[in-house]
């Protein structure tokens, strides 16, 4: 279990402060310096790891850090202030609390700034809760999972779950994260987390566990750590599962899978943007590898970094501007693009989300016009768009919002030409072409995401397109979000300081068919 706070900062953290800070912390505990001194670790006599401090990091925007935290944490800091998280560990003999405690409260005194700890909410007692690993994010380490532990209103996909993703991915590890029954997953978290390598469990009130994503029971086993409880009591999921009042907005899920030729000119986040200029209504705000998103949106420092990585991939997350800077018209979203090298140039894989508030219904003309502007740039190779239920702010509290439906899809003219023009234009969904008459690209409408029979029609859909089975879609065979598993979404063995690597795709079972997967290979 872990202590987490932070100190948000109005300058740059000098050496001077810094030794000062952890002299505050805890003047009996040992320092150490990890990661080429990204990250600080506070041992104690016994060389125990009591708590763990990240470098500072100057964030683009201040809201970024009210996304994050508190609405108005920020308002008397300066508009790009300095972030520096620390973490302890749950231990039965240390207060570890107040170590990270002291440690940012020094640090706001001497230079200014704000200090954020959340309230515990989770119960107590568990002894698979407590402890400390090698890793600052890890509390328990099994034979097939490490499981990091977060007692906060809102988890982030932060620097020490990605790096704990990386060691222990590496070794065939699933990442299981903890959480209570209250706390919420930002999008770039739940991306990680849907995928088959990894589990969100959840504590109830009651000091029981339960998956965030299909409500099914769960326990411990000192082998798999948590896992699907065979022996719970039958009555459908707690009821802690049930949706509630905010779940009852509405979001657009696209998967899209553009190509470029290999060029040394080539710039990449081009269609990211189009999907946030169509979608979104603003170009993304902030990207990065891991939150809080540091770095201000830019595709040419972005193309730089999967240079970098080249012939590695490249993952990482975006979102559009936050609500505190957010102008009218414009939506949340967010989402994610993996960069690879294909054998005929570079594919930019984007999964994108796009939230609406209860009343609202999404413009799919919008999609329309996306589509068309990504065939004019010769680019596009599938995409596909579902409407699921839940909050408009895009981020995911443990509840049952349905599975998502399909809008559409769309196939590109290098498919179109690989399916047959004649086959395309006969499918059981009638298609609106784009571009040149003799190779056009396809849009295939299956409804607006309510119809209860899109998915009959989706899987007509593809049967017709591809009735060798090469492609296919169904609520069983998804992700959890119901994204789909096309493009692949997560930044697995790799740390976030390396540009963020991507695992082998997978998929999800659906509520009705959760299981126990094995761990996913790292690449």
């Amino acid at each position: 279990m872990s202590h987490d706070a932070v100190a948000l900062l109005s300058g740059a953290p000098d050496r001077r402060a810094l030794i000062a800070a952890l002299a505050a912390a805890g003047p009996d505990l040992r320092v150490r310096l990890v990661a080429d001194g990204a990250v600080v670790e506070l041992r104690d006599a016994g060389g125990r790891v009591v708590a763990s401090l990240q470098a500072a990091q100057r964030l683009a925007l201040s809201a970024e850090a009210e996304r994050l935290l508190a609405d108005g944490i920020a308002d008397d800091l300066p508009a790009q202030p300095y972030w520096v998280e620390a973490r302890g560990a749950e231990l039965a003999d240390a207060d570890t609390a107040g170590v990270v405690g002291r440690f940012v409260r020094d640090l706001a005194e001497r230079l200014g700034g704000e200090v954020w700890e959340p309230a515990p909410a989770l119960l107590r007692g568990d002894p698979f809760l407590e402890g400390a690993t090698e890793h600052p994010a890890v509390t328990a380490l099994t034979e097939q999972a490490a499981v990091v532990v977060q007692d906060r209103p809102l988890v982030p996909l932060s620097p020490w779950i990605v790096d704990a993703m990386a060691r222990h991915g590496r070794r065939g590890l699933r990442l299981q994260v903890v959480t209570p029954s209250a706390s919420r997953l930002t999008h770039a978290l739940r991306s990680i987390l849907q995928t088959p390598a990894a589990r969100w469990v959840v504590q109830t009130p009651a000091g029981t566990y339960y998956d965030g994503f299909s409500g099914v029971p769960l326990r411990w086993d000192e082998r798999a750590a948590f896992t699907v409880d065979e022996d719970a009591r039958p009555g459908g999921p707690p009821e802690e599962f049930r949706a509630d009042g905010a779940d009852r907005g509405c979001q657009l899920h696209v998967d899209l899978n553009v190509e470029h030729p290999a060029d040394n000119g080539l710039v990449l986040g081009a269609s990211v943007e189009l999907l946030a200029e169509h979608l979104g209504g603003a170009l993304p705000s902030v990207w990065g590898t891991a939150e809080p998103f540091a770095q201000e949106w830019r595709r040419t420092v972005f193309t730089r970094t999967a240079r970098n990585r080249a012939p590695g991939q490249t993952w990482a997350a975006f979102s559009g501007p936050p609500e505190g800077v957010r102008e009218d018209g414009v939506r949340p979203f967010a989402g994610t693009v993996r960069v690879s090298r294909t054998a005929s140039g570079v594919r930019e894989a984007i999964t994108f989300a796009v939230g609406y508030p209860e009343g609202e219904e999404p413009d799919l003309s919008a999609v329309h016009s996306l589509v068309k502007e990504l065939t004019a740039r010769d680019v596009l190779r599938t995409m596909t768009v579902r409407r699921a239920g839940g909050r408009a702010d895009l981020t995911y509290a443990p509840h049952w919002t349905g599975l998502p439906l399909p809008v559409g899809m769309a196939v590109g003219q290098e498919a179109v030409s690989v399916i047959g023009t004649g086959r395309a234009l006969g499918a059981p969904v009638r298609p609106l072409p784009f571009g040149p008459p003799l190779t056009p690209a396809f849009w295939y409408q299956v409804g607006t995401g309510v119809e209860e029979d899109s998915w009959v029609r989706f899987r007509e859909l593809m049967a017709h397109l591809h009735p060798d089975g090469g492609y296919g879609a169904e609520p069983g065979g998804e992700d959890r979000d119901g994204t789909g598993g096309t493009p692949g979404s997560t930044p697995g063995g790799a740390s976030a300081k390396a540009g963020g690597r991507a695992p082998g795709e997978g998929s999800r079972p659906s509520p009705e068919q959760d299981s126990e997967e094995g761990p996913a290979p790292s690449p």
